[in-house]
């Protein structure tokens, strides 16, 4: 790799940590490209270079985090038995981990902001929805096929599954932990025993 390839990835990872740091403290709308630049010593014109704008940023962050994510995930998923077991448990790990994540709030008020107008913004987070709907897909699919779900539509299933975890995302807003994770864990069983192929 060339010196000036390293540079390039320092300076990103530098402008990346500086954003992290603003949007995690003032949230997404209230941080600024100048604030970033201010606490990076760079120009606004180098951070619109290698991320082209603000939005840039925080999807690279964002990035970054489902990466963190995948692989927790991937891990994860050698110590449960079942597709039951295992959502259960990742879905109570991501609630209890979102809610002290430092980009819990940027994450959110961009999300809120990005998808209520249409453009490219819009269809990139509708992408990475997607991409989620896509993996849990595969998931239910997989308890059809062993049995563990009575037999059904996988993709349908997904949609559900999905709209669930984000109305109860909404709902929890403001509740301590205690109370979401009851609520998470009301709505799951419910789910769970709707598609189980258990007869008892």
């Amino acid at each position: 790799m060339s010196k000036k390839q390293n540079q390039t990835i320092e300076t990103k990872a530098k402008i990346l940590e500086a954003a992290h740091s603003l949007f995690s403290k003032k949230g997404y709308n209230a941080a600024s490209i100048e604030e970033i630049a201010a606490l990076t010593g760079t120009s606004k014109a180098n951070i619109y270079y290698h991320f082209k704008s603000k939005e840039g940023l925080i999807f690279s962050l964002l990035d970054q985090n489902e990466a963190e994510w995948k692989a927790l995930w991937k891990e994860q998923r050698t110590h449960y038995d079942t597709i039951t077991a295992f959502l259960n448990a990742m879905v109570e790990i991501s609630l209890t981990r979102n809610l002290q994540h430092p980009l819990s709030r940027a994450i959110k008020e961009f999300l809120d902001d990005s998808l209520g107008k249409p453009g490219e913004v819009r269809e990139k987070i509708i992408a990475k929805f997607e991409d989620s709907r896509l993996y849990h897909e595969n998931l239910i699919k997989d308890g059809i096929d062993s049995g563990e779900f009575k037999p059904g539509n996988p993709a349908i299933l997904s949609v559900v599954f999905e709209t669930m975890i984000r109305g109860l995302f909404e709902a929890s807003q403001g509740m301590e932990l205690k109370q979401s994770l009851e609520l998470y864990q009301t709505a799951l069983h419910v789910f769970f025993t709707g598609i189980s192929n258990k007869t008892d």
